[in-house]
């Protein structure tokens, strides 16, 4: 029995640090283009849908072929508002609509760096084990030889554990906030929560770049130019 998928794409209006972001022009596209056009490739989500209380980039994610059934409320779309809740508004509405699903996949908007092969991987994953996936990247440099700075002076700084060689050899993660897969129930649960069995996509770094900032934003576009420069 074929595996229905639903995917959402969080894209609220009224980012801060970077004015609309999510529809700003990134390498010569509005930045939500790219994980649109990733999922409609992957061919693998019986709907694809752009959450937002936005009509502005309702109209342009419909431009790009997905279409708007629903605006989220402004409650949901708030700085203080959380991914979860806005995954249940979108699943209960569908319910409400006749439309059951039975994973629920999440995007999100400032992801140009992912393609239809990471998508393929972790739905073979998931269908397999049935178990929510999150993506991962590695840490750029082991934890060890982490240190603060305070008025410009180095602080707490543990010289034993940085000339470790066994902590320095030892791989750790963070969660990426590319992409995440989970069964529908999953929903049911209060919230996500990192002590539950959860599965891992790893991101290489070049895959990860997280685009808070303008300095994020210019890092963005100078990798991605250069990635595919060379196809």
């Amino acid at each position: 029995m074929k595996i229905k998928r639903l995917l959402i794409i969080p894209a609220r209006a009224g980012s801060k640090r970077i004015k609309n972001k999510n529809i700003k022009n990134f390498v010569g596209k509005p930045m939500i283009y790219y994980p649109i056009n990733t999922a409609i490739k992957s061919k693998l989500f019986t709907k694809i849908h752009v959450s937002t209380d936005s009509k502005k980039i309702s109209k342009l994610a419909e431009s790009f072929g997905v279409m708007s059934d629903f605006l989220r409320p402004k409650i949901l779309s708030n700085d203080k508002a959380s991914l979860f809740p806005v995954f249940k508004f979108v699943v209960d509405k569908y319910l409400l609509l006749g439309q059951k699903f039975d994973e629920v996949w999440c995007i999100l908007p400032c992801s140009p760096f992912l393609d239809k092969k990471d998508l393929v991987s972790i739905s073979s994953k998931s269908k397999k084990l049935k178990k929510p996936i999150l993506s991962i990247s590695p840490y750029p440099a082991p934890l060890n030889w982490s240190f603060e700075v305070k008025k410009h002076r180095v602080m707490n700084v543990n010289q034993k554990k940085m000339r470790n060689d066994k902590l320095s050899k030892k791989k750790h993660f963070y969660d990426a906030g590319q992409v995440y897969c989970f069964p529908s129930n999953y929903l049911n649960k209060k919230d996500f929560n990192f002590k539950d069995n959860i599965l891992t996509y790893e991101l290489p770094l070049v895959k990860s770049v997280d685009i808070d900032t303008i300095h994020d934003w210019k890092l963005a576009e100078t990798i991605y130019r250069g990635l595919h420069s060379k196809k």
